[in-house]
């Protein structure tokens, strides 16, 4: 936040190639800084153009740093802080991860335009304004307050088309939209000049989109003809600004080489894991809370191939239909069978702040559990009475799922016999009766957490 209240009035030149300035750091934005700085030279437009900046600004003093992008935040006599944007190296790209610029570059543009469409010389700024909105990697339009186009480059004109914006959707309060126009997944965002002017700034989300459903698609019939694990995960957050896009980058970093992520739409990434599934996947999950900034907001959507279907349209429809907040999903899975309906329920709340505590009393529901869904623990009560042993039991679960972990309750007391194959995955009791914090413990031991 800027503290002092000095301000002082720069020229439109002085401020615009400031702006261009910080453009000209994402290489998709050369041809829009080039068109800017001609724009800037024969425009007497500009010259009369003001805009409102914090002296500190004009005098480089910090926490401005050279090749940063800096919009004010004001409204009337109120100043409320600067929004900086970055960029992730010394020359890249613009992409999908960079829509957060979108917002800023539309206040820009609306401001810009407010003061073209009150000179006499209005036609011939709209030509030149048109000139330069061309130079874009993105499409921009304006509109007039009764919603006639005003000025629009050729790829806004080529994405809204003579129907235009969604204007019902706009003035309802949604400050951006989506745009299906020839194949395209567009992604636009809406502001209003003082006057009423609308002032759109498009993005075209098809390239990202499409990649990611091609690596959707690949691993899933790779994972049908080796008969490997494929996972699917949409991780979603519900604005735009500080949204998952903004971690993409750090995601990819994090990923590893049987991993893709991408961008699903402005508001979801894409995570296709390929050979994991199940509790596996879910610890990727828990593992990538570190990237979000704010996992609490965040929801995700997951599938996997087989349980959740066999062919790539059907894990993301399962991944969109399947959302649940990203923090409960990624807790570990502990399926409990005890043959004591009162220990279980004390179970299920010892355990259920940290952990999914699935409960069953009867063996073909456990064995159901099993078959529909992998686990991360398997509790069992070492002294059930019946055809079946608490080990028994126990066996059935690592031969479903191979990566399962046992843990036993029992009354008795050691030494205790298990299979060479328990024995050998380190199986451990939990002697009856157990504290809370015994058990809490014993649990996040035997996870590894």
């Amino acid at each position: 936040m800027i503290e002092k209240i000095t301000q002082q009035k720069l020229t439109g030149p002085t401020a615009l190639r400031a702006l261009a300035r910080a453009f000209a750091n994402f290489g998709d934005f050369d041809r829009f800084v080039a068109g800017l700085q001609s724009a800037l030279e024969h425009s007497s437009l500009f010259e009369k153009t003001t805009i409102m900046l914090d002296r500190s600004l004009a005098e480089g003093i910090k926490p401005f740093a050279s090749g940063v992008l800096n919009l004010p935040l004001t409204g009337g006599a109120l100043r409320h802080g600067v929004l900086q944007a970055a960029p992730g190296g010394e020359h890249r790209q613009f992409g999908a991860e960079d829509l957060h610029l979108l917002a800023g570059l539309a206040d820009f543009l609306a401001a810009v335009l407010d003061q073209a469409v009150r000179m006499q010389d209005a036609q011939r700024s709209r030509e030149l304004l048109r000139f330069l909105l061309n130079q874009a990697p993105i499409g921009l339009a304006a509109y007039t307050p009764d919603r006639r186009p005003l000025v629009a480059n050729d790829l806004a004109g080529q994405w809204l088309g003579e129907a235009g914006p969604p204007f019902l959707e706009i003035e309802s309060g949604a400050e951006n939209f989506y745009l299906r126009t020839g194949g395209k997944l567009i992604y636009g965002e809406a502001r209003r000049a003082p006057d009423g002017v609308w002032i759109f700034a498009l993005h075209d989300l098809t390239p990202g989109q499409v990649r990611l459903m091609e690596s959707l698609q690949r691993e899933t019939f790779r994972g049908l003809v080796e008969q490997h694990p494929v996972s699917f995960a949409l991780v979603e957050s519900a604005q735009v600004r500080e949204g998952v896009l903004r971690q993409l980058p750090e995601l990819r970093q994090a990923l590893e080489r049987n991993e893709i992520a991408g961008p699903y739409d402005a508001n979801r990434i894409g995570i296709v894991l390929s050979g994991t599934g199940g509790a596996a996947a879910r610890s990727r999950l828990r593992a990538w809370q570190n990237v979000f900034r704010d996992p609490g907001v965040l929801r995700v959507g997951f599938a996997e191939l087989g349980r959740d279907g066999m062919a790539p349209d059907a894990l993301l429809g399962a991944a969109l239909r399947s959302s649940s907040p990203y923090r409960e999903m990624v807790r570990p899975a502990v399926l409990v069978h005890e043959g004591d309906a009162g220990v279980l329920d004390a179970i299920g709340m010892i355990l259920g702040k940290e952990y999914r505590v699935v409960k069953s009393t009867q063996l073909e529901r456990t064995r159901e559990f099993l078959r529909r869904e992998e686990f991360d623990l398997f509790m069992a009560d070492l002294d059930l009475r019946g055809t079946v042993s608490g080990v028994d039991l126990a066996r059935e679960a690592v031969a479903v799922q191979p990566r399962i972990k046992a843990l036993f309750t029992s009354v008795n007391y050691p030494p205790y016999e298990f299979p060479p194959q328990l024995a050998a995955e380190g199986a451990v009791v939990v002697q009856k009766p157990f504290t809370p914090e015994s058990l809490r413990q014993t649990v996040r031991n035997r996870l590894g957490s």
